[in-house]
């Protein structure tokens, strides 16, 4: 079945759909839709009969220009020639003969010629008849006019053209082996009519005789919503689905395949951002293959194959505004020629921002009150104003100070308007003031107002803030950044526009896809060189080579640094500005030739050197080789300096550089850069550092005069110099000029060259070395910078610790030295300071006495303490506390008078009173105190401390005195009366002595027993027996000593006292018999033991034990008549009454 199959295909394909117009109602317009018709129906019928020759289609009325072979033509005028010749034969037989008259032609020879003419004329009026028969059937005779008449023969019907040639195309099927025909984009014009028409000629076709038997079928390749669905149904007898063999979504796997088979140099990135926008397969082909002749024609040229892949793409899509572009017209041209337009827009947003920049530092500049505190002040004073007879603020019933009231914390209660005041109001009724609180009436916002009308306060206190945080200096670093963003700006390509800015509008005409066009040209992929990529390279201004260096420049393809360049005047000129910022541009012979016309391109270096700068490894490759092999060295590190302030640091910080290597950059930078740029690059470096440290480096140029501007302008302290191949100038100027650092080596090298060293003295005593060394500029040098050396020298030296006296004062006297560093110096220095007055800082005099580097005299002490507000503070005690101080302060009797004036008295006095002084070192110190004091205040001093001072004689003998001791320490207070007991008896009538300092008293081993008895008559029985132990003492003194004498009623309270031992009662009784009664001799009985108590039971016989006291008891008792006798007994002494 297949191969009975004919096929006729139809295409009516065209670069732009046909639509029928519609008026304003929407209606199709009639004549515009007929002559759509009839365009469309004419192609049809001339695709039908132009598909085949005319000779197999000879009846059709459709004639085509023939085109004759040499060969049939001569061939048709032979047979034409013949004919007519015949022709002539036959009508005048003689006139051929008459041309053979030389030579008669035979009757024979006359008889062919005329028969053969005869034949010849049949043949060709045959041939005639046959072609005229054609000729006729196919003329169509409409009118026939004879002068005024007029015969309508037949009129054509001005309707379809494909029913106006019906029989033609009936004819056409008829005669041709057609059976299947194929038409395609017919749903372009989206017209349903002419499927109509179509589909009545297909039924025509299978319905006539003619032709019915070949089933001619019509197959129609249309889109899926050509017809709604039933429509689509009714229309069609059969539909086949085609699925798309590309879309949009598949595209780039196509393009994928396509790359890596013909190994087309596009980035994935490209093809997927390309593909989005192709979707027929068509398209694709004829974009690939053009793109394979285009690149094959650029050659070598290093075009970008993105770029020359989009430039294609778009060609296709839009052939004429291509071809538009190539005259610098078209939708493209002006998307890209608006270029200005834009960069414009970006420079003008960034000068609202400078400017907006620029009025903030003006601004901030005009703020005058630099603090929070002061701002804060001049609000509250403006709250003060509005108030009557303030007194104080007050915060949560609580008066609150100014100072206080500047604290954030409290500050906020009187933003927030919750600030109370006390004020001051004249109680008229009670004559009095009083004091109410009352809340501030004026509001913030009003304050605000009085202080600036324009500004709030949280305005001020941020502007204040602003530049207390150096945000002048953070605003000016922005503007300058800014400013280099105006410049960076007007040099970027589109794309860079697009893609920082993504408002920008390119205004895309909307005949133009505008997703496709943004795409190309946003990611750079169409851009300005497009120019490149629409038309081909000839050699002229510039070589071949020279060409392809520029569009890798453009490309940003890398070249090797050392690619040769031929006319680089040229080259320069067809390269953009901006592009001598990128790496692509870092050419050699590029770069030499920029420096050998540096003046007139400035703008070009400038570029080039801020490239440089960016520290990345292209750039440092580039450096590196370019200062090996540059004739221009000198002005090219000179410029490279002037951009790279961070070259130093940058060569140092990279381990991969070799001392060597350092070296030879460092020599470049001080031998060929400017001043101001190397003072810039230490600002970012430790060049400064390096330079220093290195003992050879005023050697490393032979420039003394720029070596000494670079010392002086950097202010370089060296702290190595190699003294002895130095040049002599330079090691002159440094020393004059202090361009060294303070060290132990340099300072040695200095003293041994421009002064007198002494080595035992610098190392035990260095500053009285140096101070006698005639080193006059290094002596005022460490004048100058005194902390440097105690830091640097001074306190590193481990032997340097006896400094002379004389210097060491001046040191700890020197106005520059601060205070840690001459404390320092205190502690590590071993000679003691001999008169501490000598010592202006009194801030010292505490860490010296601390640290005991005082000498132990009086006199330091006292001035301590004349210089401490008069009171004995730690550091005094401490000092005292050493005991070799305290032993040498012994030896010393202080003064009574300096000077007619008791400049110590005060003094001793506080010092007595200080109990965190140890007990052996103020037992010590108070041999030396010459006074008595009465009024010590001895309540916090332990007894051994008072103890001290009672034996050294420093408590005067007063009742006072003697009051103190007692109630502070009961003991100590009879110390004093025995030490004194002299000036004590003298005042006995003044005493007043309790029970328990006649205890103290009794037990005295000081006191005599008439001395005792002095101080004991002073008191009453009552004190005296208040205390037994009095009584128990008594006794005893009374038992040993005869001479001692006690009143009546302290015996009778001594021998009744149970306290007393009953021996020594008895004794006493028996020792101090005096007329008693018999009530007394009971009452003395019975207090003491049951045995004695019985002799008052005059009924019984009491028994006592028998010793000698006892038989003295009752002979005494006998000699009374209170018992009549005694006896001995068996088991004692037994006593007898009188019997009644």
């Amino acid at each position: 079945m297949g191969t009975e199959l004919k096929f006729l295909n139809i295409s009516l394909a065209t670069f732009k759909e046909e639509k029928p117009k519609f008026d304003e109602q929407g209606n199709p317009i009639e004549k515009d839709k007929e002559e759509l018709l009839r365009l469309i129906e004419t192609s049809i019928l001339q695709q039908i009969f132009y598909h085949e020759e005319d000779k197999n289609i000879p009846d059709s009325r459709f004639k085509k220009i023939k085109s004759y072979g040499t060969k049939k033509l001569f061939l048709s005028s032979l047979g034409i020639l013949i004919f007519i010749i015949a022709l002539l034969n036959y009508f005048y037989p003689y006139l051929i003969q008459s041309v053979f008259k030389d030579n008669p032609l035979s009757d024979f020879t006359c008889n062919i010629l005329h028969y053969g003419s005869i034949a010849i004329i049949l043949i060709g009026i045959f041939f005639i008849t046959y072609k005229s028969i054609r000729i006729i059937s196919s003329i169509t005779i409409n009118k026939l006019k004879f002068q005024n008449a007029e015969i309508g023969i037949g009129e054509s019907i001005n309707k379809s053209i494909l029913n106006h040639h019906l029989d033609e195309i009936l004819y056409f099927f008829t005669i041709r082996p057609y059976n299947v025909v194929i038409i395609e984009d017919l749903d372009r014009f989206e017209e349903t009519e002419i499927f109509t028409k179509l589909r009545e000629i297909n039924l025509l076709l299978n319905n006539s005789e003619k032709t019915k038997n070949k089933n001619i079928t019509f197959i129609y390749a249309v889109r899926d919503d050509m017809f709604s669905d039933n429509e689509r149904i009714k229309f069609f007898d059969f539909i086949i689905p085609v699925i798309p063999v590309i879309n949009s979504s598949n595209s780039s796997e196509i393009l994928l395949q396509k790359k890596k088979k013909y190994n087309y140099d596009l980035t994935d990135t490209f093809i997927e951002d390309i593909a989005f926008f192709i979707d027929d397969m068509r398209l694709l082909h004829n974009i690939t293959n053009e793109f394979y002749l285009y690149k094959t024609k650029q050659g070598e040229t290093p075009l970008n194959q993105d770029k020359l892949f989009a430039i294609i793409s778009y060609k296709n899509k839009y052939p004429n505004d291509f071809v538009s572009l190539s005259k610098n017209e078209g939708h493209l041209y002006n998307i890209l020629n608006a270029k200005n337009q834009y960069v414009s827009q970006e420079v003008n947003l960034i000068e609202k921002k400078i400017s907006i920049l620029k009025e903030e530092i003006k601004n901030l500049e005009l703020v005058n009150i630099k603090t929070i505190k002061e701002l804060r002040q001049l609000y509250i004073i403006r709250v003060m104003e509005t108030l009557d007879n303030f007194n104080d603020f007050i915060i949560n019933q609580e008066p609150i100070k100014l100072n206080d009231l500047l604290k954030d914390e409290n500050f906020e209660y009187l933003k927030s308007n919750e600030l109370y005041y006390k004020s001051t109001a004249l109680n008229r009724n009670y004559h009095r003031l009083d004091y109410p609180i009352l809340k501030v009436p004026t509001s913030f916002s009003k304050i605000e107002k009085l202080v600036n009308p324009e500004k709030s306060y949280d305005i001020k206190e941020q502007e204040i803030i602003d530049i207390n945080s150096n945000k002048l200096n953070f605003l000016r670093q922005d503007i300058q950044e800014l400013e280099k963003n105006k410049i960076t700006t007007r040099n970027s390509k589109i794309s860079e526009l697009l893609q920082s800015n993504k408002e920008i509008d390119l205004n895309i005409s909307e005949d133009l896809d505008q997703d496709f066009i943004t795409t190309l040209i946003r990611n750079g992929y169409i851009s300005e060189d497009y120019i490149d990529y629409i038309s081909l390279f000839h050699e002229g201004s510039i070589t071949r080579s020279d060409h392809k260096f520029v569009i890798s420049i453009r490309n940003k393809q890398k070249q090797d640094f050392d690619y040769k360049l031929s006319k680089i005047d040229k080259v320069i000129s067809k390269i953009n500005q901006i592009d001598f910022y990128s790496e692509f541009i870092l050419n050699y012979d590029l770069l030499d030739f920029l420096l050998k016309n540096h003046r007139t391109n400035k703008i070009s270096l400038e570029y080039i050197f801020s490239k440089l700068k960016d520290e990345s490894s292209t750039s440092t490759l580039f450096i590196n080789g370019f200062i090996e092999r540059t004739e221009n060295l000198n002005l090219f590190i000179k410029k490279l300096c002037n951009y790279w302030f961070g070259i130093w640091k940058y060569y140092v910080d990279d381990v991969t550089f070799s001392d060597e290597e350092l070296n030879k950059i460092l020599k470049y930078i001080i031998g060929y850069a400017d001043i101001d740029a190397i003072i810039k690059i230490e600002k970012q470096s430790n060049l400064k550092n390096y330079l220093t440290k290195d003992p050879e480096i005023l050697n490393i140029t032979s420039k003394d005069d720029k070596l000494i501007n670079i010392i002086s302008d950097l202010d370089l302290k060296f702290t190595d110099l190699d003294f002895e191949n130095s040049p002599e100038n330079i090691l002159e100027f440094i020393y004059e000029n202090n361009h060294y650092e303070i060290n132990e080596k340099m300072v040695t090298e200095i003293l041994k060259k421009y002064g007198e060293f002494e080595q035992v003295s610098f190392d035990n005593s260095n500053y009285f070395s140096i101070k006698s060394s005639e080193a006059n500029s290094l002596i005022n040098y460490i004048d100058a910078y005194i902390n440097d050396y105690i830091k640097n020298i001074y306190l590193k030296l481990d032997t340097n610790i006896n400094e002379q006296q004389k210097t060491y004062l001046e040191l700890l006297n020197h106005s520059d030295l601060n205070l840690k560093l001459k404390k320092e110096v205190i502690k590590k220095v071993v000679t003691k300071i001999s008169d501490i007055s000598s010592i202006k800082n009194n801030d010292l005099l505490s860490y010296i006495i601390e640290n005991n580097k005082i000498e132990a005299n009086w006199e330091n002490l006292l001035y301590f303490f004349e210089n401490s507000e008069e009171k004995i503070l730690t550091p005094t005690v401490d000092f005292i506390n050493d005991i070799n101080n305290a032993n040498e302060l012994a030896k010393v009797r202080i003064p009574t008078e300096v000077n007619g004036e008791k400049i110590y008295y005060e003094f001793c006095k506080l010092l007595m009173q200080s109990n965190e002084i140890e007990n052996k070192s103020f037992d010590l110190v108070t041999n030396s105190i010459p006074w008595w004091y009465s009024d010590l205040n001895i309540a916090n001093l332990d007894g051994e401390k008072v103890h001290s001072l009672i034996k050294n004689r420093v408590i005067s003998p007063t009742i006072k005195s003697f009051e103190a001791l007692k109630e502070n320490h009961k003991k100590l207070s009879v110390e004093l009366l025995e030490k004194h007991k002299s000036e004590f008896i003298k005042l006995i009538d003044e005493l007043a002595l309790d029970e328990n300092d006649l205890e103290l008293i009794l037990k005295s081993k000081i006191l005599n027993n008439i001395e005792k008895q002095k101080f004991l008559e002073t008191c009453s029985n009552e004190t005296i027996s208040s205390n037994s132990e009095n009584l128990r003492l008594i006794s005893q003194i009374l038992l040993n000593n005869n001479s001692f004498r006690i009143n009546e009623l302290l015996f009778i309270d001594l021998v009744i006292n149970k306290s007393v031992s009953i021996v020594n009662r008895i004794k006493l009784f028996n020792k101090n018999l005096f007329s008693v009664d018999e009530a007394f001799i009971e009452k003395f009985l019975n207090n003491l033991d049951s045995g004695y108590a019985k002799i008052t039971n005059k009924n019984r016989k009491a028994k006592i034990q028998d010793n000698p006291d006892n038989r003295e008891l009752l002979t005494n008792l006998k000699r009374k008549g209170y018992i009549s006798s005694f006896s001995d007994g068996l088991f004692g002494l037994r006593v007898n009454h009188k019997r009644k």
